[in-house]
């Protein structure tokens, strides 16, 4: 594949961060040397992307004619839109280290339909699981269109998505029916709309509840009304001080945690991934590694947890 096109960022990428965890990313596949790949398909035609980081910038690697070209930039450059650096995080000295800490860091997006696939498939699953079986399953399909997975069986999509969980199958190809009945665009057009409706109505689609809705909203529609709650964020943010609760994520508490949180603004919304890191790496669960966290002078749980504690 030959250099293609190249997107220019203010900071310097952090593209290992970026495909770390968001939902988007799981689309993309690590190639080795700092390089990651995914396929795209357009009219059912596979083209193979490549990217790897640049000075300041992303460089893209891709064969294809002009005309086909002109529709991957253009999905390139959506996909790799705002930086964390460029978010406005600057309402809690905790925020702006966080914000600081992962500046490079590309704040992705994705078509709705792609988004709410990759969610599916990662409830439950870790980000590896997901990352085989859904080139798998577009390969297979011809690009996992609600149209084209609608196609399918349900025998046929278990069999391809089994790593992920056999049992969704059923779910996706009920969804993949309802939003390939009303057309791709249509589902584009009600997931984008402002106001509640768009999380009402995604939570109607089979197996998806508040945090795969709101990944889809925050991914595909650039939310900023809500964000997804998981496990990593519920107990990072509250550790943070950010947003205190009594330990147990019911929908009331949520609730009212999603509040507290976008008070600090709605960029924390587009940022929430950024937690996960965080929890991934040091704010672990059951040991948190205070003394290695950058966080540590701004934690409430850092200030009270005795030196020699932590995780060595």
């Amino acid at each position: 594949m030959r250099p293609s096109m190249t997107l220019r960022f203010a900071h310097q990428p952090d593209l290992a961060a970026t495909m770390d965890i968001q939902i988007p990313a799981l689309a993309w596949q690590p190639v080795g040397d700092g390089r990651w790949r995914r396929t795209y398909h357009l009219d059912g035609d596979p083209i193979p992307v490549e990217v790897t980081e640049a000075d300041h910038a992303l460089r893209f690697f891709f064969d294809t004619p002009p005309d086909t070209a002109a529709l991957v930039r253009t999905r390139l450059t959506d996909a790799f839109g705002t930086m964390v650096g460029d978010l406005t995080l600057d309402t809690h000295p905790t925020l702006k280290a966080i914000r600081d800490r992962y500046r490079g860091v590309i704040v992705m997006t994705a078509a709705p339909f792609e988004a709410l696939v990759l969610t599916i498939l990662s409830q439950n699953r870790t980000g590896e699981i997901v990352r085989q079986v859904y080139p798998a399953l577009a390969a297979a399909s011809g690009g996992a269109t609600p149209q084209r997975l609608a196609a399918l069986s349900v025998d046929q999509l278990a069999a391809l998505i089994r790593s992920a969980g056999p049992y969704k199958a059923s779910r996706l190809a009920e969804t993949a029916k309802i939003v390939a009945t009303i057309g791709v665009d249509a589902f584009d057009r009600i997931v984008r709309q402002p106001g509640p409706q768009a999380l009402v109505y995604l939570e109607s689609l089979p197996g998806v509840a508040h945090k795969t809705a709101a990944c889809v909203l925050v991914f595909a529609a650039a939310t900023r009304t809500t964000l997804p709650v998981d496990t990593h964020l519920f107990r990072v943010v509250d550790r943070l001080g950010l947003a205190s609760h009594a330990g147990r994520n019911t929908k009331t508490v949520r609730d009212q945690l999603i509040v507290t949180l976008l008070r600090y603004g709605p960029d924390l919304a587009p940022a929430h991934f950024l937690f996960l890191l965080v929890g991934r790496s040091t704010c672990t669960a059951s040991a948190p590694n205070c003394g290695a966290c950058f966080l540590a002078e701004h934690c409430q749980h850092a200030a009270t947890t005795p030196p020699g504690s932590e995780q060595p």
